[in-house]
């Protein structure tokens, strides 16, 4: 994958400068769009997986320049999560599209993973604050993942205590949670008793042969697996997948990472764009057609490149380069209004044109481990406009480093003050769920 480094250095910076306008008191914050559902009327911050790619990319950019800043920006979402911990384990607002809810997968996990990320660095480093951080992620881990969660009988993680239902993508981030514990506290359980049983079961959902070789099932119930393939999903079972690899040294998980990633590759379109979905009689639901989440297809695409994956992700990342605008901030999508059929029209939807943290934050792990050495350009979060629909309503969306507005004829249908909670004006149409 062909990146040219000036223009990544200032991708991150841009990025960087934009995260920081979404911040508030308690983290980093704004509205969500996504296939599920939506969280455009709670804005405050959310404590899910957006620390995932936020902690890991700030930790390379500290790795590879060396400026004591980058470690401060770790630290201090390092203290936004243990600040939000609540009595019983679980992090506040950590559902995503469901926030302020709690108790979200695989959101929680990707919170641990950061956190444990941070405590492994600052014990490198001699540093005695770290075993706070491991212990706000080892709470976690057993109050609600080896407590709640964990199915003895399954032999895997559950993505719902009430249910025998079992996600890959999902588990996959609780087995890189617990290859991270194992880390920090030097003891195997983590992985033997719970991360390799569910990478197996990961590997049960994997289809074997034709079109579809590689693809994992999105999920199943009990003994029904359910047929549906998508490609952000299925490139975050990559990582765990090569680190049962690495763990045993049993060349399956590697091929089976490789395989996903063929199976992407070979879905791809030429602009380096994917389907949202795709289903097991080859149609596919190319709408939304995701920006910012293909992060994670690129993250994936990158670590496999030590294992012999050579496929060129290279226009996937122009596609997401080219979806970050004046504020530096990725847009998310293209095509949401086509979301349950039909085609787009020839302007975007509001939620195509949204930046959202937990989005970004995948394209910011990304291009942070691309970096060139030294410091990184000087760069500003500069106010952006764009018109846009939604709901067949004629629409003006602009975004600033203090609000964000979506207004109709000039008048005003939506309005959130960067760092407030809730967003202070919000027509019934933004109630979507």
């Amino acid at each position: 994958m062909l990146l040219d480094s000036e223009q990544v250095n200032r991708a991150v910076a841009r990025l960087d400068a934009w995260l920081e306008t979404m911040r508030g008191p308690g983290g980093y914050g704004g509205p969500v769009a996504h296939w599920w559902q939506q969280s455009l009327v709670y804005t405050g911050p959310g404590h899910d997986w957006r620390y995932e790619g936020i902690i890991a990319g700030y930790l390379q950019l500290w790795k590879y320049t060396g400026e004591r800043r980058w470690l401060d920006k770790v630290r201090r979402a390092g203290d936004d999560l243990v600040d939000a911990q609540l009595e019983n384990g679980h992090f506040a607002a950590s559902v995503f599209e469901l926030n302020p809810a709690t108790a979200g997968t695989p959101h929680e996990a990707g919170c641990d993973s950061g956190l444990l990320l941070l405590a492994l660095l600052l014990r490198e480093q001699g540093d005695p604050s770290w075993e706070r951080y491991a212990a706000c992620a080892e709470r976690n881990v057993r109050c609600f993942y080896i407590e709640q969660l964990w199915d003895e009988s399954m032999q895997a993680f559950r993505d719902d205590p009430r249910a025998p239902a079992f996600v890959p993508n999902k588990a996959a981030t609780v087995c890189e949670t617990m290859f991270l514990m194992a880390e920090a506290t030097g003891q195997d359980i983590w992985v033997e008793h719970y991360a390799m049983p569910t990478i197996r079961r990961i590997l049960a959902h994997q289809v074997t042969g034709g079109p579809f070789d590689g693809a994992m099932a999105q999920n199943s119930l009990g003994p029904r697996r359910i047929e549906k393939y998508f490609p952000i999903y299925n490139a975050r079972c990559v990582s765990a997948l090569l680190r049962g690899y690495r763990w045993t040294n049993q060349e399956s998980y590697a091929d089976a990472a490789l395989r996903v990633m063929g199976f992407l590759r070979r879905w791809m379109a030429p602009d380096g764009s994917l389907p949202t979905v795709i289903y097991p009689n080859r149609s596919v639901n190319r709408y939304p057609l995701w920006i910012a989440p293909l992060g994670d297809v690129l993250h994936a695409a990158n670590v496999c490149r030590s294992y012999g994956f050579e496929a060129d992700f290279s226009e996937t990342a122009r596609w997401v380069l080219a979806g970050q605008d004046e504020t530096g901030g990725i847009q998310t999508a293209r095509g949401f209004a086509a979301q349950a059929g039909g085609t787009p029209g020839s302007l975007p939807d509001v939620r195509d044109v949204l930046h959202v943290v937990g989005w970004c934050d995948k394209v910011f792990r990304f291009l942070s481990a691309h970096v060139r050495k030294g410091p990184l350009p000087v760069a500003t979060s500069d106010p952006f406009e764009q018109p846009c629909t939604f709901r067949g309503r004629s629409l003006l969306l602009t975004e600033s480093p203090t609000e964000l507005v979506v207004a109709a004829h000039q008048e005003p249908r939506y309005r959130w003050h960067k760092g407030q909670p809730w967003a202070g004006l919000a027509a019934p149409e933004f109630w979507l769920r």
